[in-house]
């Protein structure tokens, strides 16, 4: 073994290893290269998007951005991202940065509830429930109720079945157990709604609010929201 090893052997193990590591650093200093002129369209902010706004088509763009600035969580498709419910996180977009899934949020989701996606001059309103009212447990987020009310006249005494067109076609936010919070089998409470929340005008709620008062309101699934 000492035959083997001596000045010339030496000499080559070190040029082997010199060799080597000259491949590494070649490969390292192309792939740097490689990143700082290949491209990846991603989408970026056309403009400032301030926090918890709601994103649309027209606030973004494609743009090909050099692969090193690339985050990877970057969005490069639009069909990602679902416009009717997707805001912005509360930090935001600057005009020009890169569009991030983790930046991204849902009006459930988002640090002020689902009051953001409230369009202008709606309003949100919690209606008493149970498993009847709610037609058995069929009343969920994202569908659409008409509201009927059976309500007692104080004067006469007598109850009467209140439907009316305007409580038509009225959209579910969410609903909430009991304890405040959302129906889940893995947080161990009720899975029974006891409040379903609606987004409803300021008359629907004035309207909702008198049978709430004096009865009680059925809600009665009319159909899904259209994409």
């Amino acid at each position: 073994m000492k035959k083997l090893w001596n000045k010339y052997t030496r000499s080559a193990l070190i040029i082997v290893l010199g060799l080597i590591l000259a491949l590494v650093a070649f490969q390292l200093n192309r792939k740097n290269i490689a990143e700082q002129v290949q491209t990846e369209k991603i989408i970026v902010a056309k403009e400032d998007i301030a926090p918890f706004t709601a994103l649309s088509k027209e606030q973004l763009e494609f743009r090909e951005i050099v692969l090193s600035e690339v985050p990877e969580d970057a969005i490069t498709s639009a069909e990602t991202l679902d416009f009717n419910d997707a805001y912005a996180s509360q930090y935001g977009f600057l005009k020009g940065t890169p569009i991030r899934q983790s930046l991204v949020t849902t009006a459930a989701a988002s640090g002020i509830g689902t009051a953001v996606s409230l369009k202008e001059g709606m309003r949100q309103i919690g209606v008493k429930t149970d498993l009847v009212l709610s037609s058995g447990d069929e009343v969920k987020p994202g569908i659409l109720v008409d509201a009927y009310a059976f309500v007692s006249d104080t004067a006469t005494g007598q109850s009467k079945q209140m439907v009316l067109p305007e409580l038509s076609s009225l959209k579910v936010v969410k609903r909430l157990n009991s304890e405040g919070k959302v129906p889940d089998p893995a947080d161990g409470g009720s899975l029974i709604p006891a409040v379903i929340v609606l987004e409803v005008t300021p008359k629907q709620a004035a309207l909702l609010m008198e049978y709430q008062e004096t009865g009680k309101v059925y809600l009665l699934p009319a159909g899904t929201l259209q994409p």
